[in-house]
């Protein structure tokens, strides 16, 4: 993989072994660098990826997540880094249709905005096998491939409805959410 740090963005995505972040493993860590192209790399068990934390941590490098709490709170607690310049298509989407409840996955936002349908058949594989299939890659790979396109457009409607300020804050918060969470912190905004 070219080394994202030359580059001002990298999208990223990883796949689990189930949705609890303290007790079930990364999998599978994919990333792409659109000018150079994709990577996908299997995270071996109780091993911390430490040229991928460092980018994660890397504040000059912007990284584009959909659903970027579930993301983060996986890689932030397993290795135990806080993340920098994060963006996330879902938030995005949120911001610019909040009344809409179900539409907010990347596979309708992808089909809505940029006319492509993905295939999320190979959701719940078995993400920690060293042999991954050809359809679990190609289903990785996808998951990553239209985030770059999917953030500017999105980010594009949003400054058309005079949101894109707040999206860009929303979007420096989530570090600070992440560790909120992963600390224990319950609502700390409510009353």
């Amino acid at each position: 993989m070219p080394h994202p740090r030359k580059h001002k963005a990298v999208a990223w995505d990883i796949e689990t072994s189930g949705l609890d972040w303290r007790s079930q493993r990364i999998g599978l860590c994919q990333l792409l660098v659109k000018e150079h192209g994709l990577s996908i790399v299997k995270i071996k068990k109780n091993k911390k990826a430490t040229n991928l934390a460092a980018i994660l941590q890397d504040a000059s490098i912007q990284k584009v997540f959909h659903h970027a709490m579930f993301d983060l709170r996986f890689l932030c607690y397993h290795w135990g880094v806080v993340a920098a310049n994060i963006a996330c298509t879902k938030i995005a989407s949120k911001l610019l249709d909040p009344e809409e409840t179900k539409g907010h996955t990347l596979a309708a936002l992808v089909q809505r905005h940029l006319g492509v349908t993905l295939d999320k058949g190979s959701r719940n594989s078995d993400w920690l096998t060293w042999g991954l299939s050809p359809d679990q890659l190609r289903y990785a790979g996808n998951d990553v491939r239209y985030l770059p396109d999917l953030l500017e457009i999105l980010l594009q409607e949003l400054g058309a409805r005079g949101r894109r300020d707040l999206a860009l804050r929303c979007f420096a918060h989530i570090p600070t959410q992440v560790q909120l969470e992963i600390q224990g912190f319950k609502d700390i905004y409510g009353y």
